[in-house]
């Protein structure tokens, strides 16, 4: 079947058609397309009309929301077409866990404690009825016709015991899986993963959403902090002395068995695990101990490794992969292969760093009309470096605020001004009236309703923050979705600040890419990915219309960004810009 006989609705989006046409063609491919081009139906279209016997579709997402959004075109699809795919999103067993879920518990120590639950019911349930899986995959999928809520699903397989346990069953039945980058970015989660969904990776096919997000795999990594130390020595009676000495001196790489031998590590993993055993006799279901051992495990396993770094810094310790294209290498044995972003651009960097050398690309041109929005830079005057920081001080701030002030009275919209830290946003809020972005997670949801409700603000945030990525500022019209933004200002770009781990990583970037290509790899690529993530919040429909004024006087940098901005970008002077945004408003 053709790709366009999977696709679900009555007509395409702009260009939509050339881009399920280039993802059904493609064996590996990275593509840059912007928000609102529907990137999941079409890569789902292309790679269904190229699957073949049992291929399972993979698609791997940072977080849960990511993966629901294919879940809801598999519906759709599946409704057009009248056959039943199963479809699962595989999220985390301690999310998922009946026992121990517990937000004090990390997941290491809810692994052991789930091993540790001899006696655990629903693992006992979900022994008795393995045998009726597959009838209980055929009934999903029937009901797949439809879309069906997360939690609906989870309440309808804990019916046969351990919900977790039973989607990892169901994988071996599916015909698309989504889950967490980890599955197959993890060496020891990919190896379950694959046994569990009865595949070898050339039988995949697989797309990595918001592909983005692999430049510093932070998923991946892990720290190690005094406190942790400390609470452990108070737990177990033993001489911590060697774990000390780990965190003492100067910033530094480090090599573990300079410091504790193997043995020593084995015995605080052993002593973890049986503190762990005591307290869940006691209702508790952490332990300390297990905590450093578990740390420290990884670090001596690292060692044997190319691509981890072990190292002190800010009187912690970090253990963190280097290259982004080694983590990725495994996965080029897929089948088919699909590295896809709204911000994946230059896509010949992205290449360049994940290792996909020979792959195609391809580069989707907005889809929303050019006129809908004007960009506008400052030749000088204006940006936010050390320099200028050490050189103006507070007046720097000030210059920030009034030229914000400014701008923000040539719409009758909202203004959201993002900022490289949240340092910056208080300095320059001193000076303004703004709602800033708050500092907590679970409080997004009420900032936003206190935004709608009180109409044309300035809003403060922090780019690559939680309002930069996957908030919708848009508000229900008659005609539809509206967004509620007039002016996205970039008030400095968001470098990735010089610390000792930049300092390690670019001395093996340069190693590895050549003279010149760090900088290029480790600032430019995430300054520039974090600014077309903001300014990407502006236009949502065909009906929006905004601005957007980069503040900060470095234009040099502007060569790496997209041909439209690079094009349509009108340079002009501090005193001049308020002007120069009104009248394209008219």
């Amino acid at each position: 079947m053709l790709p366009k006989n999977y696709f679900p609705y009555p007509e395409y989006r702009r260009f939509q058609d050339e881009l399920i046409d280039v993802i059904y063609r493609s064996e590996q491919l990275l593509c840059s397309a912007p928000a609102g081009a529907g990137k999941s139906v079409s890569a789902l279209c292309g790679f269904l009309a190229d699957r073949s016997g049992e291929e399972k579709i993979v698609v791997l997402t940072r977080t849960k929301s990511q993966g629901k959004i294919f879940l809801q075109e598999m519906a759709a699809i599946s409704q057009h077409v009248n056959e039943p795919f199963l479809t699962i999103q595989l999220r985390a067993k301690q999310e998922l866990c009946p026992v121990f879920r517990s937000e004090e518990t990390n997941y290491e120590e809810f692994v052991q404690l789930c091993r540790l639950k001899e006696d655990c019911p629903y693992r006992e349930k979900f022994n008795e009825n393995i045998n009726v899986l597959q009838e209980l995959a055929e009934t999903i999928a029937g009901e797949n016709l439809k879309y069906v809520e997360y939690p609906d699903l989870v309440k309808k397989v804990s019916e046969y015991g351990c919900p977790y346990l039973v989607l990892k069953e169901l994988l071996r039945f599916c015909d698309v899986v989504a889950a967490s980058y980890l599955y197959l970015l993890n060496p020891f989660l990919r190896s379950i993963f694959l046994n569990r969904l009865d595949a070898s990776m050339d039988g995949l096919l697989l797309i990595l959403d918001e592909a983005h997000n692999l430049q510093n795999l932070e998923l991946l990594g892990r720290q190690l902090s005094l406190d942790t130390v400390n609470l452990a020595s108070k737990e177990l009676c033993y001489d911590f002395s060697n774990v000390y000495s780990i965190f003492e001196g100067e910033n530094s790489e480090l090599n573990i068995l300079n410091f504790i031998e193997p043995d020593e590590i084995s015995f605080l993993h052993r002593q973890g695990m049986e503190i762990l055993k005591e307290r869940l006799g006691k209702g508790r279901k952490l332990s300390y101990t297990f905590r450093v051992a578990s740390f420290l495990s990884s670090a001596a396993r690292a060692r044997q490794e190319e691509n981890w770094m072990f190292f002190r810094q800010d009187g912690k310790l970090h253990l963190k992969p280097l290259f982004p294209s080694e983590a990725i290498a495994p996965l080029k044995e897929a089948k088919k292969l699909l590295l896809m972003s709204g911000t994946l651009e230059p896509l010949e960097g992205y290449k360049i760093l994940y290792g996909l050398e020979s792959a195609e690309t391809f580069c989707m041109p907005n889809v929303f009309p050019g006129q809908n929005c004007a960009y506008f830079g400052i030749k000088k005057g204006l940006n936010t470096s050390l320099k200028s920081r050490e050189k103006f001080g507070s007046e720097l701030w000030k210059r920030y605020a009034a030229v914000i002030k400014n701008i923000h009275k040539t719409s009758s919209k909202t203004s959201l001004v993002f900022f490289p830290s949240y340092e910056i946003v208080r300095e320059v809020g001193k000076y303004v009236d703004a709602l800033c972005e708050p500092n907590s997670g679970r409080k997004t949801d009420e900032f936003w309703a206190g935004l709608r409700s009180r109409g044309k603000k300035i809003v403060f945030a922090v780019s690559g923050g939680k309002l930069s990525e996957g908030v919708e500022y848009t508000i229900e019209k008659d005609c539809g979705k509206e967004s509620v933004i007039g002016s996205v200002i970039v008030a400095g770009f968001p470098f990735p600040v010089p610390d000792f781990e930049m300092e390690v990583k670019s001395r093996y970037y340069e190693q590895k890419f050549g003279y010149g290509r760090a900088f290029f790899l480790l600032s430019i690529l995430p300054m520039l990915n974090k600014v077309l993530q903001s300014i990407g919040r502006a236009i949502r429909s065909e009906r929006d219309k905004a601005s957007i004024i980069f503040l900060d006087d470095r234009i040099e940098y502007f060569r790496y960004f997209p041909e439209e901005i690079r094009h349509e970008l009108q340079v002009c002077s501090t005193k001049e810009i308020a002007e120069e945004v009104r009248q394209s408003r008219t």
